[in-house]
């Protein structure tokens, strides 16, 4: 039997966590089994050209950001036409509402998965046209959908009490290459000789995009007393838009209270292409974000064998387990005070809890057992599709172990 077209609409191709998670994905399909085809509703980005490279074909809609309008959902439809996908898979909430509508009007009988990547909307954070798209998407989740995927159990409870079908939603947890991510001493010198620092710095450090889910006011607040207290630590900062060029991010930085001196031992990275290696860099590993779906970077770090001090915020609870230290959501005391203790205890009692974490993620959240999720989800609704031609492979509902 040829290979199941399945086709992946998606927001856009930035370094996100989607977007990360979408190349993962894709990188490690059976291609006897499946061709994937990505539809990206903005455009390009760094990540079209991973896609590229996979032999993943990209087609670009090129919605203009805010309220999709009928000229975007027009040429979504045409391209859902041109891929005839067996199998349409959404990621986040524009290409869930936008994706499902395509498959209706391009009427080509394809099956629809919807993807949850974060907790639900939050007032005053989201915009009114993301919480807007979610509640539209949580009226239609009975009539478009065959599934509903979220990738933690924080995401699906929230999206559930916003008004989405239980009875549609699965839990797959994000994966990691643990063959990529991995402890590295050559890492860490590497670090700290980019940075002009010692051998013996202690770092601490932070990987994020900048946005206000991720409270970096906490973080810096924290960076700056622990940065006081211990004479040989560096605080690292890395993702898109931690520079100074960003005002509102140097604006922050320059109100946090006390000796300004801190901010000689302060580093904005930017964007990396080199995360592995940042990562295993580090002595300790922060999030201190409002609310996560499922933490790629805190999972990146575990990975690394690097112990995590996180905030209660949703996903970072159910990835670090008790391998790492929790805190309350805008916490900058606890949050201090939780990294120091790591800080001071022996690089040997850090270790023990870095390989805890790394234990952790190989045996619970590897790129295999999600892969091996997603294939699972996606037999199951074909099996199930009234189309002969996508009887792609038969799996009983129960050894998906959905999530109650």
């Amino acid at each position: 039997m040829s290979p199941c077209r399945i086709l992946h609409v998606i927001n856009n191709l930035h370094l996100g966590g989607a977007e990360t998670m979408l190349v993962r994905l894709l990188s490690r399909l059976d291609r006897d089994r499946w061709s994937p085809w990505v539809v990206s509703l903005v455009g390009g980005g760094p990540t079209s050209d991973q896609l590229e490279s996979l032999g993943v074909p990209v087609t670009m809609v090129g919605m203009r950001r805010g309220l999709p309008g009928p000229t975007t959902l027009f040429r979504l439809t045409r391209a859902v036409r041109q891929a005839r996908p067996e199998l349409i898979q959404t990621w986040l909430y524009h290409s869930d509402l936008l994706g499902g509508l395509a498959s209706r009007l391009a009427r080509t009988g394809a099956p629809v998965v919807w993807n949850l990547r974060r907790g639900g909307p939050v007032r005053g954070v989201d915009k009114r046209t993301t919480i807007w798209t979610a509640r539209l998407c949580a009226g239609l989740s009975r009539r478009i959908p065959e599934r509903i995927v979220a990738n933690s159990k924080f995401g699906r409870e929230e999206h559930v009490e916003l008004g989405y079908d239980a009875d549609r939603m699965d839990v797959i947890s994000n994966g990691f290459d643990v063959d990529r991510f991995q402890p590295s001493e050559m890492a860490r010198r590497a670090i700290r000789d980019e940075l002009g620092l010692s051998p013996d710095a202690l770092l601490v450090g932070m990987a994020a995009r900048w946005d206000p889910f991720k409270d970096y006011a906490t973080m810096l607040g924290a960076a700056s007393r622990l940065i006081m207290e211990q004479p040989r630590l560096h605080v690292v900062l890395c993702g898109p838009g931690l520079e100074l060029s960003n005002p509102e991010l140097a604006s922050m930085i320059e109100s946090i209270p006390g000796d300004g001196r801190w901010r000689d031992r302060l580093h904005l990275l930017g964007r990396r292409s080199d995360m592995p290696r940042w990562q295993a860099s580090l002595d300790v590993a922060v999030l201190s974000s409002f609310s996560e779906g499922f933490p790629n970077a805190m999972g990146e770090a575990m990975a690394c064998g690097v112990p995590c001090v996180a905030t209660r915020s949703g996903g970072a609870v159910e990835i670090l387990g008790d391998t790492g230290r929790l805190v309350d959501v805008g916490d900058v005391e606890g949050l201090a005070a939780a990294v120091g203790d790591l800080l001071s205890a022996s690089p040997e009692s850090r270790q023990e809890s870095g390989r805890a974490g790394r234990e952790r993620i190989v045996r619970e959240f590897s790129l295999e057992r999600m892969v091996e999720r997603f294939e699972m989800i996606w037999n199951d609704v074909l099996a199930h599709s009234v189309s002969p031609r996508r009887q792609h492979g038969r799996m009983t509902r129960t050894v998906l172990d959905r999530a109650a």
